[in-house]
């Protein structure tokens, strides 16, 4: 297991989190590396080629990939708690709230001359204080 966890993590060639390397393993082992006919997993302290995995049946082989493609679809689904076995985690409130988005930056007040219009446009209030009109198509 720390073979394949190792030989995961250093493919990757960046940092990856816990959750990226989890999901990466069973990535590998749920596109059939175990199986007899797969590649396999390469011993690197023996001299000859060796399959590490060598002391599996051909049963269990197919038992390991095929729990890996329904961890590896759970873990898609969001649902990685049934994979890992404990309770599901509550959803975090700062992610939730869209009123309390930290990326988002926070309306300025020093430019009151500028208006949103809702549609990404903004407006000046020019008209407003040239013609004294709030709307100028009504005057």
């Amino acid at each position: 297991m720390q073979l394949l966890c190792q030989k995961c993590v250093a493919s990757g060639g960046v940092t990856l989190s816990p959750g990226d390397i989890l999901r990466r393993v069973f990535e590998a082992v749920a596109s059939g590396i175990l199986l007899a006919g797969g590649p396999g997993l390469e011993d690197p302290c023996e001299k000859d080629s060796t399959d590490a995995a060598a002391t599996l049946t051909d049963q269990e082989r197919e038992v390991i990939t095929a729990s890996a493609q329904h961890a590896l679809r759970l873990i898609a689904f969001r649902q990685a708690h049934k994979v890992l076995g404990i309770d599901r985690l509550p959803p975090c409130s700062a992610f939730n709230s869209k009123s309390n988005n930290p990326r988002k930056r926070r309306r300025d007040g020093s430019e009151s001359n500028v208006v949103d219009t809702g549609d990404g446009k903004k407006d000046k209030k020019d008209r407003e204080k040239v013609t004294g009109l709030a709307n100028p198509a009504s005057g």
